[in-house]
């Protein structure tokens, strides 16, 4: 039985400097440059947060139209991810970044039918990634000329769990807290898309990215 939605934030959440972090900017970035990456031209974006992502495609002549349950965030389109009032194939691509988390895992699945449905080639989705690591940026003089890269992350995980997702209230499940292992959500995916690139950003292991391929 699909669980109906409760606004989980306070009106100017997404505008608070304690939301838009130097990490949260980050995976923005990466979510911009992986629509960019895709050579679509429509995007449906659901989860309309801080109108980061959104604003900037614009900028970029992409054509985003915005969803989300929460009519107060001003959404072009106000629905549920597992029931969008939405033609089959409407766009290029779909896109959930830091919103599966927040619907009930026996919902994930329906949802992300839904992003496949109304999109004609690819999804991207980002979810959260609950672990600990060490993380070193490297960064230096002529990087680019000579490993053509601008920078070497080298992150190692480290087994260690610390507390948060209880007194958050916000999450209904993440990766990597159990019984949510990686390879589960892999699996789930399978069914649906081609896994075209999973990758987390520098500084920000938090949040897990996959780029999807529509299976036809």
């Amino acid at each position: 039985m699909q669980e109906a939605h409760n606004v989980q934030v306070e009106e100017r959440h997404y505008s608070k400097g304690s939301y838009n972090t130097l990490e949260r900017f980050i995976s923005y970035y990466y979510q911009i440059r992986a629509v960019e990456r895709l050579n679509v031209k429509s995007i449906l974006e659901i989860g309309v947060g801080s109108k980061v992502c959104a604003n900037s495609l614009k900028e970029y002549g992409l054509q985003v139209t915005t969803c989300d349950f929460d009519k107060s965030v001003l959404p072009d389109i106000v629905a549920d991810v597992r029931a969008l009032p939405i033609d089959d194939r409407s766009f290029d691509v779909s896109m959930a970044c830091q919103v599966l988390e927040h619907i009930p895992f026996e919902d994930f699945e329906k949802a992300l039918k839904e992003l496949k449905r109304v999109a004609q080639k690819f999804v991207v989705i980002s979810l959260p990634y609950r672990s600990t690591y060490f993380e070193m940026v490297l960064k230096f003089p002529f990087i680019r000329k000579i490993f053509k890269r601008n920078f070497f992350d080298i992150s190692v995980g480290i087994p260690l769990k610390f507390g948060g997702f209880d007194t958050s209230g916000q999450h209904y499940w993440e990766i990597g807290r159990a019984p949510y292992a990686a390879k589960t959500i892999r699996s789930i995916l399978r069914k649906h898309f081609e896994i075209i690139e999973e990758f987390s950003p520098v500084l920000n292991k938090y949040h897990r990215f996959f780029i999807l391929k529509i299976k036809q």
